[in-house]
């Protein structure tokens, strides 16, 4: 699925990230990376080791089960800040697109600081669905259905994270149902974000995500009150470092995540008129 609809990201909403302001990490020196006139992922990993994650993390092979048996994998190498994975049919066509950057990463109020992978643009996409009727139901941002491998292409991003000896990723989801599915290994780094999203899904169980992530973002969903809700960014990570984890996600992280989820609910905005 697109899960990133352009890696701008609506530069021109105020309240959105300025990723102009990411401090981006010069691979070679602060990973002791070396140059090399071959293509390598960061500035390190050769194409022969990139498919080596890809296998270990088993996204090659859920690639290939949906239809793609001869996939290829491609890599771009911009430059030491900008590196673009490609998993591609023998046509040249794509099926996977994850463009990634080491940017140092720091919590508000705190001085210490973390190279992370940032995942600046994935996409997936299932080239063998062309239906109409289909693609009248994609999520925003999408032209095909998706892979379903997000859980397969996370594996991948931490083991990659892991070779590097970076402390983890972190994403800024643009819609509802991207933070949905990069939930499994990752979480809002905001306690009071993670629980009004938890609250969220809490409070609409059974609905189907796409309906659901469609009401969202046409402003169709208020609080219980009847004030409404509107969907705002924030930063999800994954940690692969045992310190950053426990610095952020303390018990008062969760306590905190908890008492949010509790107190809040929601409807939509058709329910509460008729409360």
């Amino acid at each position: 699925m697109g899960v990133f609809s352009s890696t701008d990201k609506k530069k021109d909403d105020p309240e959105w990230l300025n990723l102009d302001e990411l401090s981006l990490v010069d691979v070679s020196r602060e990973l002791n990376t070396s140059l090399n006139m071959e293509p390598r992922l960061f500035n390190r990993f050769r194409k022969e080791e990139v498919q080596e994650l890809l296998l270990e993390s088993g996204l090659l092979e859920a690639v290939q089960s949906r239809g793609f048996p001869n996939c290829i994998l491609s890599l771009e190498i911009l430059n030491d800040y900008d590196n673009r994975v490609y998993i591609k049919t023998g046509k040249d066509k794509i099926l996977v697109h994850m463009r990634l950057k080491v940017s140092q990463f720091h919590m508000k109020g705190d001085d210490e600081q973390f190279p992370m992978i940032y995942i600046d643009w994935l996409l997936t996409q299932n080239l063998n669905f062309t239906d109409n009727k289909i693609k009248k139901e994609l999520y925003f941002g999408q032209e095909y259905p998706g892979l379903n491998v997000l859980n397969e292409i996370t594996d991948f991003i931490r083991l990659l994270s892991q070779k590097l000896g970076t402390s983890g990723a972190f994403n800024v989801p643009e819609y509802f149902h991207d933070a949905v599915l990069f939930s499994r290994k990752f979480r809002f780094i905001d306690p009071e974000k993670e629980g009004t999203f938890r609250a969220l899904i809490h409070s609409f169980k059974g609905i189907n995500l796409r309906l659901l992530s469609s009401q969202i973002h046409q402003n169709k969903v208020c609080f219980v009150s009847g004030e409404p809700y509107e969907w705002k960014y924030g930063e999800m990570i994954s940690c692969t470092d045992i310190y950053l984890e426990k610095k952020v996600f303390q018990d008062s992280y969760f306590k905190k995540v908890e008492e949010i989820k509790q107190k809040l609910r929601f409807v939509l905005k058709s329910a509460s008129e008729s409360i």
